[in-house]
């Protein structure tokens, strides 16, 4: 199998899939009744009541990934870095990568010059792969890209293939099929490509980038929770149903003894029938040979809220999720309770981290030898713990004495990196004015001062504005 039909084919394998994490993300997952007559009265009421817990997972851990900053050794690669992000708008870029990368469990970014500028834009999973070498899974062979456009008012698919030194452009030639072959594809031509379809990759890398929740391949952060939602799924609809018999209860007539139908009923016109059981205020409702009446009880609430509560609690243990996150308006642990119920997600939160700072930091580097930089570049994230402000500065008064420089300290601390530029700036300024820093060794600044025994001197306070 070429390299064009195997990638190509792994992407639409892979949809489904993909299509199923999107759908219990949004809620949209349909409900399976075994019981067909069921299935097709609730049709007629509707089945779109949706308890969506299977998202929480997902935005538990999407919440605290945040990038606190991005630094290169010298000052002009830093300042590039800031123009290419500024440019870019890769403060809305990460959040989509992080976002989706957590719903598909894979993610992608793609990074290509154009003319004086560097585009860098974020690709669904749905549409584009990365193939990795079978004797090393870290080594990228090629990466390929899918999507739909219309020749001729027909509907018809491109591709492309990027390797380390070239770009392959393909077309399909009608629309593309569940399995697609080398002849569904001819040569995409245009003013960057020979009559091969072929253009050269100056960068000498393949600039496809791949987030992953988990190597080798990406899983969905909430994949765990697909049985527990379609449990709770049921249970909600079912009880919705049950609703319009607590509120109009199913009644029943016994007829009297030689007697086979009620003198009220006897016509066959069903509205005449609706009239004869009206059942409105004031009204006066006269059965003829009828011996008893009565109405069938409702299912108890509690055959649905009971089970309901023990799988949205079994589905928080499941995927590591505080059991708080699924019941903010019960009793929130505090202090060191509140970290104890978060370890399991803070320990995941903190894998996502290593697997998507690594592709961050390949993305930066690349950026960097675009811009004629060959440096390292460190990611920074903002703190995954949960801490009061009285314990938030404590910590970073330790931080900063052993040695944390005041900048990076405050970046960690959640707030914008210029304003915090700033403060520094104005802080050594002082202190060169003054013939020296106080600080600690290497800190390069006066040291935060706990907030509950010292004012915080120049330090920011917890009021000022933090970066989004």
């Amino acid at each position: 199998m070429s390299d064009l039909t195997n990638a190509v084919n792994q992407i639409l394998d892979k949809r489904a899939d993909y299509e199923t994490a999107q759908q219990y993300y949004e809620g949209a997952v349909e409900e399976v009744f075994f019981d067909r007559r069921i299935r097709r009265a609730l049709k007629r009421t509707g089945d779109h009541f949706r308890l969506n817990y299977a998202a929480t997972p997902v935005n538990a851990v999407n919440n605290r990934l945040e990038i606190a900053s991005v630094s290169a050794i010298s000052d002009g690669a830093n300042s590039y870095l800031d123009r290419v992000w500024a440019s870019n708008e890769l403060e809305l870029e990460v959040g989509q990568v992080h976002k989706n990368a957590l719903i598909y469990g894979d993610a992608y970014l793609i990074v290509w010059p154009d003319g004086e500028s560097l585009q860098i834009f974020y690709n669904t999973a749905k549409n584009a792969v990365v193939v990795y070498d079978e004797e090393n899974p870290r080594l990228k062979r090629y990466a390929a890209k899918v999507w739909s456009v219309t020749v001729d008012g027909k509907s018809r698919s491109r591709v492309n293939l990027y390797y380390a030194d070239h770009i392959e452009k393909y077309i399909t030639v009608s629309r593309l099929g569940e399995s697609p072959a080398d002849k569904d594809f001819v040569p995409f031509r245009d003013e960057h490509t020979d009559s091969e379809g072929v253009m050269p990759n100056p960068l000498g890398f393949v600039p496809v980038f791949h987030f992953r929740t988990e190597h080798p391949e990406g899983k969905p952060e909430h994949l765990l929770a697909y049985n527990a939602q379609d449990m709770i799924n049921k249970l909600a609809i079912t009880q919705m149903a049950v609703n319009d018999f607590h509120g109009f209860p199913q009644r029943w007539a016994l007829a009297g003894e030689g007697s086979t139908e009620a003198a009220d009923f006897d016509t066959d016109d069903d509205e005449e029938k609706a009239e004869a059981l009206g059942n409105n205020p004031g009204d006066m409702l006269w059965l003829s040979n009828v011996d008893k009446v009565g109405q069938f009880p409702a299912a108890d609430p509690d055959n649905f809220l009971k089970p309901m509560k023990h799988y949205i609690r079994s589905l928080a243990v499941i995927t590591d999720t505080p059991v708080h996150y699924f019941e903010p308006t019960g009793n929130i642990p505090s202090g060191e309770a509140l970290r104890t119920a978060e370890a399991p997600l803070v320990k995941k939160v903190r894998t996502r981290q290593i697997s998507f700072g690594a592709t961050w930091r390949e993305v930066f580097t690349a950026i960097l030898v675009i811009g004629g930089f060959k440096e390292d570049v460190q990611v920074h994230w903002k703190s995954i713990e949960t801490f009061d402000t009285k314990e938030s500065w404590e910590i970073a008064y330790k931080k900063q004495q052993t040695g944390l420089p005041f900048a990076q300290n405050m970046a960690e601390m959640g707030y914008d990196k210029a304003l915090v530029e700033q403060w520094d700036a104005d802080r050594k300024a002082q202190e060169a004015s003054q013939g020296g820093s106080q600080g600690s060794p290497g800190s390069g600044s006066t040291p935060v001062q706990p907030a509950d025994t010292q004012a915080l001197d120049d330090s920011p306070s917890a009021g000022e504005q933090k970066a989004a």
